[in-house]
C-alpha cells in the first residue's frame, strides 16, 4: 500500500524531521534510535548493540524522543 501524500501525512513527516534535527543536535543516542529502530527497522536488540546501549537507556531515550514527536505533531495539528 502506497502512501498518499495527504497534508496529515505531511504534518507528520514535517514534525519527524524536526524531531530528528532536533535530536541530531542535542543527542546522538536519542537520534541513533530515531534512525535505526524507525527508519531502518532494526529491532530493539540491534539497537541496543549498534549503539552500545543498556535497555533502561534505550527505553528512557525511546520514549523521550517519541514524546518530542508528539510536541512536534501538535504542534502541526496532527494531534
Amino acid at each position: 500500500m502506497e502512501r498518499q501524500p495527504t497534508p496529515e501525512n505531511q504534518c507528520w513527516a514535517h514534525a519527524l524531521r524536526q524531531t530528528a534535527a532536533y535530536y541530531q543536535q542535542q543527542d546522538p543516542i536519542r537520534a541513533g534510535i530515531l534512525e535505526q529502530r524507525y527508519r531502518r527497522h532494526q529491532t530493539e536488540q540491534q539497537v541496543l548493540d549498534t549503539l552500545h546501549i543498556g535497555r533502561t537507556t534505550y527505553q528512557k531515550a525511546n520514549a523521550d524522543l517519541l514524546s518530542t514527536l508528539a510536541v512536534y505533531a501538535a504542534k502541526q495539528g496532527v494531534l
